[in-house]
């Protein structure tokens, strides 16, 4: 299982402007691909403010 972020258009480029951060920061965090005190900040902020919606993904091979 893999989860994730996902988000209108353009609202990369404002996460990136309210943080100071790269594009690949962003991404990565709302991959979860970081876990470090910005990469959750980056989440939450994504959920709260820009209407991210956290999806899980289910690959039909998994056991869970």
């Amino acid at each position: 299982m893999q989860r994730k972020i996902i988000m209108d258009y353009g609202n990369v480029n404002k996460l990136m402007s309210v943080f100071g951060c790269s594009r690949q920061m962003v991404s990565m965090a709302l991959n979860y691909r970081k876990n470090s005190a910005l990469a959750r900040k980056i989440r939450s902020v994504a959920k709260s403010q820009y209407g991210g919606k956290e999806v899980r993904i289910v690959y039909a091979d998994d056991q869970d």
